[in-house]
């Protein structure tokens, strides 16, 4: 008798093959979908310059050389001022030690409270020592102790010469430093960070300790590393900001990438262009997350994560597929003489690593929002609740507390740590620059700008405000545009920057307590037109997170 079921198993076999082999094409072809969606983001390119590199290591292998022919030990040490061309403030100390040492390094302020010291606790017999924080324009007395295990100990003051600042980095003036309360560390500076030309560090005195030669915009953040992402142009000349690099404050470039496009814009006429326009962010898997100009017709509402080690990208937000239509085909609040429509204009994002989101602020729609970066789905929108229609009903934030005002055209949303131990909500910072644009209350409008604190309840979709700082002054410190607020963990203070004053001649720059007290105030002039503080920042140049590695071979 024929066994008549080993076909029909046969078949069956061969039926479900074909079933998961189309089911595994159509996830296969998804994928690749999205990926070709990802990466042809309306014509940007991203590319890593490698000759640039190859050419730094090239300057590495020569100070090496200069190191192993010469007889430089702790008391003949070879100084290479501005060792990569664009820090002039910096310099690199190499020398040998016949036993292994540690080092300490001393950087003189005009002042003894604002000198810079960093030790290099790790025992070495071949040392490569950053130097930062030199005043310009000074025969910089640098001291260098170097202390070997067995507990000799040899100083060597090394005089190390710089030159005066550029023109267009502005006076610095500081009417108040109250260092006992301020949030500083042995090299902790101020950072001005321009819309436009020069970012550069001060001190508690005023005094520039650091600059950057590269023209910068709008992008500058320090990594998890200690290196810094910022955004600069092929040449200080060019039109257009284009490269994003990341380096160290000696001047070392880490990776240079490379952006085309033909959707880059001006902020205005007569001003450069950007493709990447106001802030990009490192994510935890350490890619980074950028703002970007994605259209011919809408500008500064496209999100881009690239690969860091490739500048690949991998994922794209578009913000039109998050809002009503009508919010950018009837967009009519702003204008612009080349005709693109601004009609989100994202000027900051904050990755939030409880839940994997991000925040983000759209100026022109005066709203800050939380999205699910697997989804891209909306969490919460924070923006008065006028004109979003009623399926934006359950995530608009109700608000609570009869003095409640929602932000209008603000900056710099951030994340301030836990500060209610509620697990249900999150507590966040905005710089409120008070300009209605699309939605919020006209009779404040333009009267003030301030810094404020809001208790977001994620859970019950509610928000009321905790903290602000700003009101006091009154239309003399109204920011029409830029501005920011960051929180500095180790006292609670705020530095807050009120970026675009006295039309557009005066930054002032203030780190208060929680009680509202000024521990630090100052104010930034003599710019050229365009380059105020976007933002400002308080960052160490000696943050423990890197250290010198020069190119062996």
């Amino acid at each position: 008798m024929k066994n008549r079921g080993l076909p029909v198993l046969v078949i069956l076999g061969l039926v479900i093959l074909l079933v998961f082999t189309a089911i595994g094409l159509k996830f296969m072809n998804e994928e690749a979908e999205e990926e070709n969606r990802a990466q042809n983001v309306q014509g940007i390119s991203i590319a890593l310059d490698e000759k640039s590199m190859e050419k730094q290591r090239d300057l590495e292998r020569t100070y090496l050389e200069q190191l192993e022919k010469g007889n430089y030990t702790e008391e003949n040490m070879l100084v290479i001022g501005n060792p990569y061309g664009i820090s002039p403030l910096t310099a690199l100390v190499l020398f040998k030690t016949d036993e292994p040492a540690k080092v300490t390094v001393e950087v003189p302020g005009n002042t003894d409270d604002a000198a810079i010291t960093y030790s290099l606790d790790d025992y070495k017999t071949t040392h490569k020592v950053p130097v930062l924080g030199l005043l310009s324009e000074t025969a910089n007395e640098v001291s260098i102790t170097v202390e070997k295990a067995n507990g000799v100990v040899t100083e060597n003051v090394l005089t190390i010469t710089t030159g005066k600042l550029p023109e267009y980095i502005g006076t610095v003036d500081v009417k108040i430093a109250e260092t006992e309360k301020m949030e500083l560390g042995g090299s902790a500076l101020t950072f001005f960070v321009p819309s436009t030309k020069y970012a550069y560090a001060f001190d508690t005195n005023g005094d520039v300790r650091w600059y950057c030669t590269r023209y910068n915009s709008h992008v500058f953040q320090e990594l998890e590393n200690g290196h810094i992402l910022f955004l600069t142009k092929e040449k200080n000349s060019g039109q257009t900001y284009n490269i994003l690099v990341e380096m160290d404050y000696l001047g070392k470039y880490h990776r240079i990438y490379e952006l085309s496009s033909e959707y880059h814009a001006a902020e205005a006429k007569g001003n450069e262009s950007t493709i990447i326009h106001h802030d990009a962010i490192e994510l935890p898997n350490g890619n980074f997350l950028l703002t970007v100009n994605a259209d011919e017709k809408y500008i500064e509402d496209v999100m881009i994560e690239i690969e860091r080690d490739t500048g690949r990208i991998v994922k794209t937000i578009d913000l039109k597929e998050l809002f009503p239509a009508p919010f950018y085909e009837k967009y009519r609040a702003t204008k612009r003489e080349d005709g693109k429509i601004d009609w989100f204009h994202q000027n900051s994002v904050v990755y939030d690593k409880t839940d994997n989101s991000i925040i983000i602020s759209g100026r022109h729609q005066d709203t800050v929002m939380k999205i699910n970066y697997d989804t891209n789905e909306i969490v919460w929108i924070l923006a008065a609740h006028e004109g979003w229609p009623s399926r934006y009903k359950e995530v608009l934030l109700r608000p609570e507390g009869k003095d409640f005002k929602f932000p209008a055209a603000q900056h710099t949303a951030v994340i301030m740590p836990d500060q209610d131990g509620n697990e249900d909500t999150i507590d966040i910072l905005v710089y409120d620059n008070n300009v209605v644009i699309s939605r919020g209350d006209k009779n404040q409008s333009e009267k003030f700008s301030r810094a404020v604190q809001y208790r977001i309840n994620e859970k019950q979709k509610t928000v009321k405000e905790i903290w602000s700082f700003g009101e006091q002054f009154g239309e003399a410190y109204f920011t029409r545009i830029v501005g920011s607020v960051r929180y500095l963990p180790e006292t609670g203070n705020r530095l807050i920057n009120f970026g675009y004053m006295d039309q557009d001649t005066r930054s002032g720059i203030f780190e208060v307590g929680e009680d509202g007290g000024v521990v630090m105030e100052a104010y930034v002039t003599d710019f050229p037109a365009g380059s105020r503080a976007y933002r400002a920042e308080r960052f160490s140049l000696y943050n423990g997170k890197w250290e010198v590695r020069l190119e062996e071979s």
